[in-house]
């Protein structure tokens, strides 16, 4: 009787810890399942937050985009018609009145006076091409490409370059992001004109895995050693690539010249 009192007592005893481990791993399994919970809520917060304050800076830098074109566009527009309405108009006639004066000499018309005039001609067609250029309707239908062409064009008629352009038929881009690239590849080109003394220039667009890649080269005497590359007209390619999530780089070449590198994810 003993035995069996001893066995029931031993048993009740068993059953007891079974029940406070059982306890306890349920316990700490709910404990574990309230952490896993806490952490993946915190992990979905954390993502949402990261996803809205990307969504925020994207829609910031595409505002801030907006209002830079728009500024640029009035401004733009407010040059052309100047340029039209007021200086076009005083060359027109400037050359009007040398015409006249080239018929009442009839027999003779001195050469500077033929230099005078071809010049003024000159004149009027780079001064009539860049109000076109900064005319708000033409931004507003701008085709990189296009316009691309056009400047290698002007650029041949008034500088004794070589130049080789390879690009592709149409460019990924909005409109707007057009008009920031062709300002930048302006400046590039620009820096060539002003301060390289280059003979050649190579233009070359592609696209590599939905990037473009634009590069700019010459043959001339190179970066300068204490170039500012934040200075107004590097820094604003600099400003301008950063807005289109791109990357800009000037690279010394060998044995002469400076290539520009710029690269820039497409959006359509």
């Amino acid at each position: 009787m003993l035995y069996l009192h001893c066995m029931w007592f031993s048993m009740e005893k068993l059953s007891d810890e079974i029940l406070i481990v059982g306890g306890a791993s349920v316990l700490l399994l709910m404990i574990t399942a309230f952490i896993l919970i806490m952490v993946i809520s915190y992990r979905k917060r954390e993502i949402h937050y990261l996803a809205e304050k990307k969504r925020i800076q994207d829609e910031y830098e595409s505002q801030l985009l907006k209002s830079q074109i728009e500024v640029q566009e009035q401004t733009f527009k407010q040059i052309s018609r100047e340029l039209h309405d007021n200086i076009a108009q005083l060359l027109s006639t400037s050359k009007m009145l040398i015409g006249l004066v080239e018929m009442q000499l009839k027999e003779y018309t001195p050469d500077t006076l033929k230099t005078a005039n071809a010049t003024l001609s000159n004149a009027l067609y780079e001064l009539r091409s860049l109000a076109k250029v900064l005319d708000q309707d033409w931004l507003s239908k701008f085709n990189l490409i296009d316009n691309l062409k056009n400047e290698v064009d002007r650029l041949k008629n008034i500088k004794n370059f070589e130049i080789h352009f390879l690009v592709p038929d149409e460019i990924k881009l909005k409109n707007e992001q057009q008009v920031l690239v062709f300002r930048i590849m302006q400046e590039a080109i620009q820096n060539i004109c002003k301060h390289a003394n280059a003979n050649l220039i190579n233009i070359i667009i592609k696209s590599q895995n939905k990037i473009i890649v634009i590069t700019i080269e010459d043959d001339g005497q190179g970066i300068p050693k204490n170039t500012n590359f934040n200075g107004l007209g590097l820094g604003n390619m600099l400003y301008r690539t950063q807005l289109l999530n791109g990357k800009i780089n000037w690279k010394q070449r060998k044995p002469q010249g400076t290539l520009v590198t710029i690269s820039i994810p497409e959006t359509i």
